[in-house]
């Protein structure tokens, strides 16, 4: 049982995206909550604005595995209602902070941490996500994000980029893991297409065969980043305990 909290002041930073695929995509037991999201696409089952805390608190006691997406024009008020409600904060077992390479969503957040901290969150239920990471640059990702990992220490947070998630193309508007990832055998089909002499079927398949393999790198690294995340709540939990 736990209750995991996706949040950043700033926008922008792959919040709903890693709620959905990096945790609900395989954790399907847990009930998903969007925090009234900015970029909501009438997708969702369940959207509570940040400052109903009373439909918070209600939701958090009635779901022991919870995960929460909260839109970054709503955790102000999300925060307030936490304050009103001290339950709300204190039933979350682990905040996960994504954060880009941009100097704004940098500072961004470094103040949710902050902020965190503020409302007596203590910093082993913090973890920070570097996304849309920038490997082949003359600037090394550890570089990047010198400022964030600099007060990250000062703050006792960890910051760790092998929880890094690469910038990639393999999403369009909209796409969600579990939409783009099939089992067809699209290497067999444009097998089959060439020796039909049909080039432009088999380059279809020979694209999407492309494709499914690199949807299938980021989904091990994604089950990585989310077993580090659980090791971390199980870790807490044991403390507690």
């Amino acid at each position: 049982m736990s209750k995991i909290a996706i949040l950043n002041y700033s926008g922008n930073v792959g919040k709903t995206t890693l709620a959905h695929d990096l945790l609900h995509y395989r954790m399907p037991d847990y009930i998903l909550i969007h925090v009234e999201s900015v970029n909501a696409d009438g997708k969702e089952n369940t959207i509570i604005r940040g400052e109903n805390g009373e439909q918070l608190h209600i939701e958090m006691l009635l779901n022991d595995n919870l995960i929460m997406d909260i839109g970054s024009s709503n955790l102000e008020a999300f925060f307030y209602s936490g304050e009103r409600e001290s339950d709300i904060l204190n039933s979350i077992d682990l905040f996960v902070v994504p954060v880009i390479p941009d100097i704004k969503q940098q500072r961004d957040t470094i103040k949710t941490v902050h902020d965190l901290l503020e409302k007596g969150v203590v910093s082993n239920k913090i973890i920070v996500i570097p996304n849309m990471v920038e490997n082949n640059t003359p600037t090394p990702p550890k570089e990047t994000f010198a400022i964030l990992s600099t007060a990250l220490q000062e703050l006792n947070v960890p910051f760790d980029l092998k929880n890094g998630i690469e910038r990639h193309q393999l999403y369009g508007k909209g796409n969600r893991l579990a939409d783009m990832i099939t089992q067809e055998d699209h290497f067999s089909l444009m097998e089959a297409a060439k020796a039909a002499g049909d080039m432009d079927k088999a380059r279809y398949h020979a694209t999407q065969h492309t494709r499914q393999k690199q949807l299938r790198g980021l989904n091990a690294h994604y089950q990585k980043v989310k077993d580090r995340i659980m090791s971390i709540i199980n870790a807490n939990n044991k403390r507690k305990n």
